[in-house]
């Protein structure tokens, strides 16, 4: 597990290591530009010409050891200096003196921009070291205009910590930002290399060992990114003599007429990830549908009303068979599956997983889901999640990791907060950000097949949190390893067949 910090959690490592440990900042200074550089020389070795813009505080006093360092080692090196020299302080006053001595061009660029402009214009390269992780404000004046001027220059940018004008804390772009190829943070990734749309801005994110202890930043960590190892720890035990009654059964509740797909998906995808007996309770029209789709499930028939839509009577008799339930896709929205969700949630005590119209229909109730032998995992896309909350989805999207941990404490939950690095919360331990998965999974039913893989690890007797970690990467690598064969949308039902090259390949990674 990857330990992600925020600036806060940043600061509390610099001030341990070098307060409680003893390690000099200038040290860590000295290591940080150490890291960059390497990133230049290993990245952009025929730049001959490099400016690194440098703005107040650490952040430039970084940049400014930086330029000695690739100075020293042959580029051509301009610092654009955009405060006044003499406001500079602590380190990086002595970053600037050491610059100075060194030979290194410094351009005062404090009053003006026009030659830092021209500066960029000759330029084969910028190194952007104006603002770090800690900037808690959109930019305005003239460092907004100095940010833009790098945007113009349409060179590639290697960004020290955070492209400047991003925050560390926050996935939200604030305002002006500088757009980087590359980003060399230190000691541990943050919020805004990892989640939209910051992520965005920040190209491929290089992270800088500085000499600070991995078990101060895990102290200090707000969430942690899943690795393979992780997930091959996780995965189930299959012994060589085991038989299907060793893999759990799953019950997946869903589907009506005219939506069979959506449970034909689930299934599909419960199969492939090992459950070992996988039962779909529907209406009878989806039946044949479903057979026809996946012939290694069962299938029973629950009762419907007049829309088509199946209602709780008789699910009870479907547990005792069931290691756990996964209810929604395609289940629709009325009286009947209403009724059928309260049953499920007064009957059932074992692990349990909603999705899709099961989520719109715990809608304002989610503390329903307190008190169970074991914590619900929830699925929700961001428009789900905010009827969740109850909150409006930009709300939603604007705080993925924050919203996901208020419903899963509502609700005593696991919530999966589906999207592009879809994040985990709730339970023990870190919030979890998944790395895996592409545009591709950008396609109707894919969530299906999600609910499925989880439901699937969950039947065979994985703790939840773990199952729907596990499930997520999974579900994400298989994405990516069929867009490696079709460019563009990865069709769920491909998606599905994704699935168990996904889990063989994480088993032999362990």
């Amino acid at each position: 597990m990857i330990a992600v910090l925020d600036s806060a959690g940043m600061r509390e490592a610099d001030r341990i290591t070098i307060a409680e440990l003893g390690v000099p900042s200038l040290v860590l200074m000295e290591m940080a530009a150490s890291a960059v550089s390497e990133v230049v020389v290993d990245r952009y070795a025929d730049a001959r010409s490099v400016v690194i813009a440098c703005g107040p505080g650490n952040n430039g006093g970084d940049g400014l050891a930086v330029a000695r360092q690739l100075h020293c080692r042959g580029f051509r090196v301009e610092a654009a200096l955009l405060v006044a020299g003499s406001s500079l302080r602590g380190d990086a006053a002595k970053q600037l003196d050491l610059a100075r001595s060194f030979g290194v061009a410094v351009l005062d660029c404090a009053e003006a921009l026009d030659g830092f402009a021209a500066s960029l214009g000759g330029a084969d390269l910028v190194v952007d070291a104006l603002f770090g992780t800690g900037l808690d404000r959109a930019l305005d004046g003239r460092f907004a205009e100095a940010v833009d001027t790098i945007n113009r220059a349409g060179r590639p940018v290697v960004a020290v910590d955070v492209p400047s004008g991003l925050s560390g804390s926050s996935c939200q772009v604030l305002g002006a930002s500088v757009e980087a190829a590359v980003t060399v943070t230190f000691a541990a990734p943050k919020l805004a290399h990892l989640l939209p749309p910051a992520c965005g801005r920040c190209g491929e994110v290089a992270v800088g060992d500085i000499g600070i202890p991995p078990w101060v930043l895990e102290k200090q960590a707000r969430c942690g990114v899943v690795e393979e190892d992780d997930v091959a720890g996780w995965l189930p035990a299959r012994p060589f003599d085991a038989h299907k009654g060793c893999f759990g059964h799953l019950l997946l509740v869903a589907g009506r007429e005219g939506r069979a797909g959506a449970a034909a998906l689930g299934a599909r995808a419960a199969v492939a990830l090992g459950a070992g007996l996988v039962t779909v309770a529907t209406a009878r029209p989806a039946v044949a549908p479903i057979q026809s789709l996946v012939p290694e499930a069962m299938v029973d028939v629950l009762p419907t009303d007049e829309d088509g839509a199946v209602r709780g009577d008789g699910i009870e008799a479907l547990f005792d068979k069931a290691t756990a339930l996964a209810v929604g896709p395609g289940l629709g929205l009325g009286d009947g599956p209403r009724r059928l969700l309260t049953v499920i949630l007064e009957k059932w005590r074992g692990p349990l997983l909603l999705d899709a119209d099961a989520l719109t229909l715990l809608g304002g109730r989610t503390e329903a889901l307190q008190g169970r032998d074991t914590p619900a995992v929830l699925t929700p896309h961001p428009g789900e999640l905010g009827r969740l909350l109850g909150v409006p989805t930009a709300e939603v999207t604007s705080d993925r990791l924050g919203t996901a941990a208020e419903v899963a404490s509502r609700g005593s939950a696991i919530v999966v907060a589906k999207g592009a690095r879809t994040v985990i919360a709730g339970g023990d331990g870190w919030s979890l950000i998944n790395p895996t998965g592409t545009a591709g999974l950008a396609s109707g039913g894919s969530g299906d097949v999600l609910t499925g893989a989880i439901g699937s690890l969950l039947a065979q007797g994985v703790e939840p949190k773990q199952a729907a970690a596990c499930g997520v990467w999974l579900h994400g690598r298989a994405a990516e390893l069929a867009g490696s064969k079709r460019p563009g949308a990865v069709p769920a039902g491909v998606l599905a067949r994704y699935l168990a090259r996904a889990e063989a390949e994480a088993r032999r990674g362990a």
